[in-house]
């Protein structure tokens, strides 16, 4: 809201980057699978997100909001390459009998940083104001691109040229998820699931309006249901 300058542009921010994230999913992961250098990919991917807060920092106030709004939505579309892009990344980095373990270590680290993200977040923005917040962000996504450009390249084999188009992958991939139940209702659950959170995370500078008398403190709810989880 500090920034934006209204509740209903803040909001509209944070749904554009959120939702777009749901759509930029499955063709990020496509994509990752179809190159020999994901981790380029990968940190490509990081970079242009971390430019796009920039450029949504510094056009606030500076250019048409639909523009903003636009950015917003192309930079959320990127949104995957923070958390799933990683995780898919595992299996090529740790073999045979380390592998579930890797995996448990990801899913804690993740929930971990998932609950004292928004603490952080909101906290900086309290404090230092949501411009230093949101290029903090920025800086520490791009702290993760030397990791994410040394991961290693896929086998020679495993870099022959696909002859399926992305779309062709997506809807195969879809396939697999409707033919199996179990794994259709855990897809769902987890898109109901996010579709609630990006609902509330929008809603976060009307509540902060209304709840404690100012939508740029609509921060320190994040950091309150982080805290309690």
């Amino acid at each position: 809201f500090a920034l934006a300058g209204s509740t209903t542009d803040a909001s509209s921010l944070l749904a554009g980057i959120t939702i777009s994230a749901a759509a930029g999913g499955p063709v990020l992961g496509a994509l990752l699978d179809r190159t020999g250098r994901p981790g380029r990919l990968l940190a490509t991917a990081l970079l242009l997100y971390a430019a796009g807060l920039g450029m949504i920092l510094l056009g606030l106030g500076r250019m048409p909001f639909t523009v903003t709004i636009l950015i917003a939505v192309l930079t959320g579309l990127l949104g995957p390459a923070l958390s799933g892009g990683w995780t898919a990344q595992l299996p090529r980095v740790v073999l045979g009998d380390h592998l579930p373990r890797a995996n448990t270590l990801d899913a804690m680290t993740f929930s971990v940083a998932c609950l004292a993200g928004p603490a952080l977040a909101g906290g900086a923005a309290e404090a230092l104001g949501a411009p230093t917040a949101v290029v903090g962000s920025a800086g520490l996504i791009a702290l993760a691109l030397p990791a994410a450009w040394m991961l290693p390249a896929r086998p020679g084999r495993a870099r022959v040229a696909r002859t399926t188009s992305v779309i062709s992958d997506l809807a195969a991939g879809m396939r697999v998820i409707v033919g199996r139940q179990a794994l259709a209702r855990a897809t769902l659950t987890s898109v109901v699931s996010c579709i609630a959170q990006g609902m509330l995370t929008a809603c976060i500078p009307l509540l902060g309006e209304r709840v404690l008398g100012g939508a740029d403190r609509g921060a320190m709810l994040l950091s309150c249901a982080a805290i309690s989880a």
